[in-house]
């Protein structure tokens, strides 16, 4: 069993009930960890495998940063790879789009990490490459490692269209993987894509904050950020 968790902002008890009650349960989360260690994971993995893409929320600190990258949990993150999860491929796109470096459908200001360190001085540079906020922004080159290979789904944190806040070239990209659904996270509001989705090439998902859904797209759960009311 698959299932595709929405941002979690450092909380994982909300997945404990499903991971718990399922035998071999693969979980995929779409970004944004927002870890302060691996901990959190570690507990988790007790109960499911798990895989991930990064969100902008991962490079907000060092110790975001290093969770992930910092530890062997780097190598579950399916950013930029396809892999194969109980027979299924899944390509990944991690990160979001950031004008400083590329905002589609503007051209890119830089092709990929070396080329951006060209052009940045010496000071900004961190741990000999792109600054900490920037670990999370995607380049053209993110796209063009993705573009010559196939996959089942794609996973991705920024939305695609027809997502309001969306991007064409995500759907260009799945068109060009051959992908029959995208599940996606960052927008924290479960945005539903039944009635307005014109692509007809895929299913298109959004698993919003602390939301959970299954291989079909079905929710098994749907949180609210309310984090802002307290």
């Amino acid at each position: 069993m698959i299932l595709f968790a929405g941002d979690p902002h450092g909380s994982y008890e909300h997945l404990y009930p499903f991971v718990k009650e399922q035998k071999n349960v693969a979980l995929v989360i779409l970004g944004d960890l927002q870890l302060t260690n691996p901990h959190e994971l570690d507990e988790l993995a007790k109960y499911c495998d798990i895989w991930f893409i990064h969100g902008n929320h991962d490079s907000k600190t060092v110790a975001a940063f290093d969770a992930i990258w910092g530890s062997e949990w780097k190598d579950r993150n399916i950013h930029g790879k396809v892999v194969d999860i109980q027979g299924v491929r899944i390509a990944g796109l991690g990160g979001v789009f950031r004008g400083h470096i590329w905002m589609p459908p503007n051209r890119p200001m830089f092709f990929d990490p070396i080329h951006y360190c060209q052009y940045t001085p010496q000071e900004k540079i961190w741990r000999g490459g792109l600054p900490l906020r920037h670990r999370t922004s995607i380049f053209p080159s993110d796209m063009e490692a993705l573009e010559s290979e196939k996959a089942d789904i794609l996973i991705t944190h920024e939305a695609p269209r027809p997502h309001p806040q969306g991007f064409a070239v995500i759907n260009q990209l799945a068109r060009k993987m051959g992908v029959s659904k995208i599940f996606h996270g960052h927008h924290h509001d479960n945005f539903d894509y039944t009635l307005i989705n014109r692509n007809k090439y895929c299913d298109i998902f959004n698993i919003g904050f602390r939301s959970l859904a299954d291989i079909e797209g079905n929710y098994l759960l749907k949180g609210v950020d309310d984090r802002d009311k307290k």
